[in-house]
């Protein structure tokens, strides 16, 4: 038997080609379709026991009863026996330790509708190599005796049952993606494998994770922006943190099922469902899809990548999304006639006297003075300390942005009020540019916030700020 070189193939599929394109031309198949779909056959010789099972096209899923994976993973191998009814036949096939018992509670419980046999002492796992659970081959049996593999999965994982689907899909190979339901990452990254390997280096890839650390995983405004799908056929659960959905996938941008569902859509319309006045700065598409680099992987080396995805899992990779709009940056006493109060109670507080806080040599890093002074304009940090407001510390414009534009034209669409953000999405990562866990560990978004309410919303007595229809 050669099964290593079926896994060979298949893995060489999966991982994609040496091609480094840049961009995509409207018409050109993804990466990875011609290895996925090409067929792929190996003489197997399965136990006698096994093998005379294999009438027509088989897929064995080498399982155990016991295992957390196999047990998240039976929903899909359900769906898939009772969707290729008549295509595909499926045998479930437990480890040779199982039970009859716990044979009968697994199929009861998961409500399994096909075929559970326990595999034999130095049978099935022996003879395809199968070392872990759950794993799954797809045979065929050779007309001149024995059977064929076809397809092998080791690991066989949540969302593979769509791709048994679209490589025995022949000629029309999406045939069985259905009308807006949600297929997963995983099925569009078996062929699109650049695009996926870029959308793992991007803020989309640990979207569930932000909502996860902040606790937030219970409310559904915060966690139907952070997933994909939420509520809709095949799409994320509220409450499964390990849904193959979590995070923001290929399908919030393009669908569920792309355009292989027979529709398609404009993936930058559906940007600002999400990116509106309430969870981002200054959003506009034009802003944004610059940041949608569907190739990126392909001009980084692994060093780069591996410090991208180190820097995303920790929280320090730059939020772009969430800077000000350029512009220069007004003092405490261009924002005093209209917000009297609000600067009051600015001046009695530790952002006013920040730059006290540095000592000897600090003062005279921008490096440094970036976090307790204001800078001169919005946009990269400083480079010396004349791009520095070094006498207001860290004044108005460090939060709401530059004030130019708003004295300008005096009204709530010229500055970031903050008040109304969202506190994870806006108002913490503006906060935590500086007060971050290496800087200020003992930092505590609510208590920050409690300690500026008499900060004031909005114009204080006296103020000149004329009224507009945003207010």
């Amino acid at each position: 038997m050669r099964i290593w070189t079926l896994l060979l193939c298949i893995g060489l599929a999966l991982a994609g080609t040496s091609d480094t394109p840049t961009s995509w031309t409207p018409g050109t198949p993804a990466a990875n379709t011609a290895q996925i779909l090409t067929p792929v056959k190996e003489k197997v010789e399965l136990p006698v026991w096994l093998a005379e099972k294999i009438t027509g096209p088989t897929l064995v899923w080498y399982f155990n009863p016991n295992c957390g994976h196999c047990q998240a993973s039976i929903g899909g191998v359900v769906r898939l026996a009772e969707q290729m009814e008549g295509e595909l036949q499926v045998i479930g096939l437990a480890n040779s330790g199982a039970t009859p018992a716990e044979l009968k509670w697994f199929m009861d419980t998961y409500k399994v509708n096909f075929t559970l046999m326990i595999d034999q002492p130095r049978g099935f796992s022996y003879t395809v190599g199968a070392r872990s659970t759950p794993t799954a081959l797809v045979f065929e049996p050779d007309p001149a005796g024995g059977v064929f593999a076809t397809d092998a999965y080791y690991p066989w994982f949540q969302g593979a049952e769509l791709l048994v689907k679209i490589r025995r899909g022949g000629a029309d190979p999406f045939s069985h993606f259905e009308e807006d339901r949600y297929v997963g990452n995983t099925a569009c990254s078996t062929c699109h494998s650049q695009e996926a390997a870029s959308w793992n280096l991007s803020h989309h890839a640990v979207a569930y994770g932000t909502i996860y650390k902040q606790d937030k995983t219970a409310d559904p405004e915060c966690v139907s922006c952070h997933v994909t799908g939420m509520g809709e056929p095949g799409g994320f659960v509220m409450g499964e943190h390990g849904h193959p959905l979590a995070d923001v996938g290929c399908e919030a941008c393009h669908s569920a099922g792309g355009p292989h569902d027979g529709k398609t859509v404009n993936a930058a319309e559906q940007c600002e469902s999400c990116h509106n006045k309430t969870h981002s700065i200054a959003f506009s598409v034009d802003k944004g899809l610059p940041h949608i680099d569907h190739y990126k992987v392909n001009s980084m080396s692994a060093g780069d990548q591996e410090k991208r995805r180190h820097d995303l899992a920790n929280g320090k990779a730059e939020r772009p999304l969430l800077a000000f709009p350029h512009g220069e940056n007004l003092g405490p006493k261009d924002c005093k006639s209209c917000h009297a109060e609000a600067v009051q109670a600015w001046s009695k507080g530790p952002h006013a006297s920040a730059m006290d806080l540095l000592k000897g040599k600090e003062k005279k890093d921008p490096s440094c003075v970036s976090c307790h002074a204001t800078a001169v304009e919005s946009g990269p940090p400083p480079a010396t300390l004349e791009g520095f407001q070094l006498e207001a510390s860290v004044s108005c414009a460090s939060c709401h942005g530059p004030g130019a534009p708003h004295l300008a034209s005096p009204d709530k669409e010229s500055i970031e009020g903050l008040g109304e953000d969202c506190p994870v999405c806006v108002i913490e990562a503006v906060c935590t540019s500086c007060h971050d866990p290496e800087q200020d560990p003992d930092w505590d978004l609510e208590k920050a916030l409690a300690a500026q309410k008499g900060h004031g919303q909005g114009a204080g007595p006296g103020a000149a700020l004329p009224k507009t229809d945003a207010d």
